[in-house]
């Protein structure tokens, strides 16, 4: 919490402009306010003060002299108004109110002569105007409670409230915004210093939550990656040191003898040994950045099919109505050689069957095997490098546990989805999924 009010930071930053851009606003609205209502709401009260005043006047000159008392006692206590002697001491200008400027100017203009606007030493709290009508000289006052209006005050308020409120508001929402960013910070930071055990709270609004998510997957999929190297280090060295040992015994034993028996068994291991390092490299690099065009995925399907079929393998293939998608094709051929390789290692010699489908939303390609099946829990697994159902690592009993890690690797490249399932005939049945709409690159394993 006390990180987000350093100065650098997002929330303080953010704070400090609300604050200052609030400020102009109500500076701007004051003025506009001043300018649009208060002024001439001032200036209009100030007229008919002025229009009061002048009839008062003429009201008063028009009674005979024995009237005029009764008429100054009932303007006084109907109108808080007095008229006095003019002759009395010597006034005293006053030009603290605005309202009095434009009283001045009102009387100015209806009866054409100058009006001083003032108060008197003898009756405070009173504001006096002094004029000339039909021949008399007349001195009316008011008192100066009359000249204070709430507007102003009540617009201040008003206008400072709504502010005040608005600014609180935009602290929230800005604070519900920061503090989430900063735990994502402090959890990329703790990432980068190798701490995967942190995970960012995947709530809040749609954006923040996303990209939690996405943080999320980030660490989980570095961890993951580091994993692997480490298991794809351990898996050269351990599957590496098996045919070296091999290669230095049959050297040992040919003493000099031209065998050609043992000589071929040395490039056997060699052979085995380069297709350990291609198959690595390819899991470290994937293929390269290819073109998306338009393929006949029978003809792609019947070509791996043909290409495999040269070593004996019994591989069948059902092609399917026409069933063209755009991809790239040599990471789908590739992952094609991969699964179908995979299904006869583990097939037991019996048929693999390969299969395409086409649906209003995507192309689907089956390969099934019937051997003794995968076990649900291993599902996921069976994807990971080096990752084996037995643990013997022999030659005779799988590959070097590579192939299905390039499947996904290149699936999740591609945005393919990955199924496996288990038919009730027995076997493993493996699809890949070619949605019409690339999706984001991350295969989903679904599990039946």
């Amino acid at each position: 919490m006390k990180n987000l009010f350093r100065a650098n930071t997002l929330y303080s930053r953010t704070a400090l402009a609300l604050a200052l851009g609030f400020s102009l606003f109500a500076l701007f609205s004051v003025g506009v306010l001043q300018y649009m209502l208060v002024q001439p709401q001032t200036r209009q009260a100030a007229d008919d003060l002025a229009a009061f005043l002048v009839l008062a006047g003429q009201v008063w000159v028009e009674l005979p002299p024995n009237v005029r008392p009764d008429y100054e006692r009932e303007l006084f206590k109907t109108h808080h108004l007095k008229i006095i002697r003019p002759e009395a001491r010597d006034p005293v200008n006053d030009d603290s109110y605005l309202y009095l400027d434009y009283l001045q100017q009102a009387l100015q203009q209806r009866i054409k002569q100058p009006v001083p606007v003032h108060r008197h030493p003898d009756h405070e709290n009173w504001i006096w105007v002094d004029f000339s009508m039909a021949n008399h000289r007349l001195r009316i006052g008011f008192l100066e409670s009359r000249l204070k209006s709430n507007l102003p005050a009540t617009l201040t308020t008003v206008i400072s409230t709504g502010i005040v409120i608005a600014f609180l508001l935009s602290l929230l929402l800005v604070w519900r915004v920061a503090r989430p960013l900063g735990k994502m910070a402090e959890a990329t930071r703790r990432i980068g210093k190798g701490d995967f055990g942190v995970e960012v709270p995947e709530s809040g609004p749609k954006e923040i939550a996303e990209l939690a998510g996405k943080i999320n997957l980030m660490q989980k999929q570095i961890q993951q990656l580091l994993e692997n190297r480490t298991t794809l280090l351990a898996g050269i060295s351990h599957d590496l040191r098996t045919p070296l040992a091999r290669m230095r015994l049959e050297l040992e034993m040919l003493d000099g003898r031209n065998d050609e028996k043992r000589i071929a068994a040395i490039i056997d291991d060699l052979t085995e040994m380069d297709h350990l390092i291609s198959q690595t490299l390819l899991l470290a690099r994937g293929l390269k950045e290819e073109e998306i065009r338009e393929t006949d995925i029978n003809e792609l399907l019947q070509k791996v099919v043909s290409n495999l079929q040269r070593n004996n393998t019994q591989i069948q293939f059902t092609p399917s109505a026409a069933c063209f998608h755009a991809v790239r094709e040599n990471a789908l051929k590739r992952v094609l050689i991969n699964l179908i390789e995979n299904a006869v290692n583990y097939s037991g010699g019996l048929p693999v069957s390969v299969s395409c489908s086409r649906s209003a939303s995507a192309t689907t390609i089956s390969v099934s095997d019937q051997g003794p099946g995968i076990p649900p829990d291993q599902h996921k697994a069976i994807f990971q490098p080096f990752y084996r159902l037995e643990s013997s690592r022999s030659k005779a009993s799988g590959g070097s546990g590579l192939g299905l890690a390039i499947v996904r690797q290149l699936c999740d490249a591609n945005g393919w989805n990955t199924e496996i399932s288990a038919p009730a005939h027995g076997g493993t049945t493996v699809q890949i999924q070619l949605p019409d709409k690339l999706s984001t690159p991350e295969t989903k394993y679904r599990q039946e």
